[in-house]
């Protein structure tokens, strides 16, 4: 077929459709079929970036990026810069990306330095940024992306800590020295000491607030918001711009929307900032988060992403099933005032070690052990608590076969979940076995903390070992997917 899409386009026989089809040929197996092209036909293919049909231009542009060679991503650039027509330059750059341009680095900055100065009007903007982006994309691609460094909060603004919805009142407890207030998974704080909220672990993000617009105006939000936003980032960064973003959005809008919403706002941003703010998907040092709430409005919140959070540093190694280091942080701090200093500690599925080593970081422990099944899971649970020791004894074991030579204070675990490998009866099997090992293994009075998405089985065993457990707490993490984080305490003669 190759051969013929050739040999008509050697005719000038319906060159744009054939060209199309060459390039969809080359797309479909990776650009395998390149190979097969002699230098005659090569040239063919390249004498179309010349063609007066820019459909023609941009398919001959897209089949000699399967090419692997540097020179066709010369001749490609230098189509690029003479390109009259504004919604095709920025696939010219997507052409090159797959292509050995490291030659071409020079004169791509070169390119941004002019295409910053440009002015354009106001419907060629949206092609403008597309180009814009691509070579950016193409700098930080072979160069790295170098994030402006992060100053800190000058001024007192409101921050919020994005966690769990449901847990917002119990983990404002927490929060100490600084006004607060809880909303939709998130609790405000007003602070000017950035760093310092960081020696809370609980929370996932710390998003600083910017300012809210209407909905009915959301297309124009980036806009309307662009001086607050320029205010914020001069404020927390070092050095002029550009500064590179993306934008995600929660709450009350819909997937398609919430796409729509994000380009719409990235786009007339970037077009307000007049390039001092890029958005920069895959290659950002800034995102912001757009909350839509039921009220009708959308508030707008900076999260730095190139901030250097060292909570979770330890964390050097993880498996699919791991836990995430700020839930199991948040466990932690649900379950304090249960615990005791200088415990004896178990972890019955410790997977990577998480939750022992936050557990361990938050209060301090005597003896601690993590049992698991997969050789995998502990070596990377042993090279994680290297990280901060002292050392925490791991065992590669199915726990209904672990015994030892003295009881624990604690129980904490993240509990297994169904999945392809795991079936119902199977966990139901391990959540049966866990009480019976607990009765076995812990003191009296010695505590549970087990987090889990099995909340009928966990309440089935309390009722059969009613004599020996009783139900402490029930926090909800997640009721549609029954996540929930029991504390148990081991007392017996607790049922009359």
């Amino acid at each position: 077929m190759i051969d013929s899409l050739i040999k008509d386009l050697q005719n000038g026989v319906d060159v744009r459709s054939n060209l199309i089809k060459l390039r969809d040929l080359m797309k479909e197996d990776d650009g395998k079929a390149f190979s097969l092209l002699n230098d005659e036909a090569k040239a063919l293919i390249a004498s179309f970036l010349e063609d007066e049909d820019s459909k023609c231009r941009r398919a001959a542009g897209a089949i000699l990026s399967y090419s692997h060679d540097y020179k066709y991503a010369r001749l490609i650039f230098d189509r690029y810069l003479k390109e009259n027509v504004l919604m095709i330059k920025a696939d010219y750059l997507e052409s090159i990306k797959k292509l050995p341009y490291e030659l071409l680095l020079p004169d791509i900055h070169d390119r941004i330095e002019a295409v910053l100065k440009e002015s354009h009007k106001e419907d060629e903007y949206v092609h403008v940024i597309k180009e814009i982006r691509m070579l950016y994309t193409l700098v930080f691609e072979k160069e790295g992306m170098h994030p402006h460094e992060f100053k800190g909060l000058k001024d007192t603004h409101e921050v919020m800590l994005t966690v769990k919805s449901g847990l917002e009142k119990e983990l404002a407890k927490s929060v100490h020295g600084m006004p607060k207030r809880c909303v939709h998974a998130g609790i405000m704080v007003k602070t000017h000491d950035y760093d310092g909220l960081f020696k809370m672990r609980f929370f996932e993000n710390a998003l600083i607030y910017i300012g809210e617009a209407k909905s009915d105006n959301a297309s124009d939000a980036g806009a309307i918001l662009c001086d607050d936003i320029k205010g914020l980032i001069g404020e927390i960064y070092k050095g002029k711009g550009p500064f590179f973003f993306r934008s995600s959005v929660d709450g009350a809008i819909s997937l398609d929307e919430g796409k729509d919403y994000i380009k719409k706002f990235s786009n007339l941003l970037q077009k307000a900032s007049k390039n001092e703010l890029i958005n920069l998907p895959s290659d950002y040092e800034i995102e912001f988060l757009i909350r839509f709430d039921k009220e009708g409005s959308v508030k707008l919140y900076l999260r730095p992403s190139s901030y250097n959070d060292k909570r979770f540093d330890y964390r050097a190694g993880y498996v699919s099933q791991s836990i995430k280091p700020y839930m199991a942080a948040t466990i932690v701090e649900l379950a304090k005032p249960y615990l005791k200093k200088d415990a004896r500690i178990l972890d019955p599925f410790c997977g990577v070690g998480t939750m022992l080593l936050e557990r361990r970081l938050q209060v301090s422990t005597d003896a601690a052990y993590g049992v698991d099944y997969f050789a995998d899971a502990i070596k990377a649970a042993k090279d994680n608590s290297a990280m901060i020791g002292p050392d925490i004894h791991y065992v590669q074991r199915d726990f209904k076969d672990f015994t030892h030579e003295y009881r624990f204070d604690e129980i904490i675990t993240d509990m297994p979940v169904k999945s392809q490998n795991t079936g119902i009866e199977e966990i139901r099997d391990i959540y049966d076995n866990l009480f019976i090992k607990a009765d076995e293994l812990l003191n009296e009075n010695g505590v549970m903390i087990i987090y889990g998405a099995e909340s009928n089985l966990i309440k089935k065993n309390l009722r059969l070992h009613k004599k020996t457990f009783r139900l402490e707490r029930d926090f909800i993490f997640n009721e549609r997917q029954d996540r929930h984080l029991f504390i148990i305490i081991k007392n017996y003669g607790v049922a009359k």
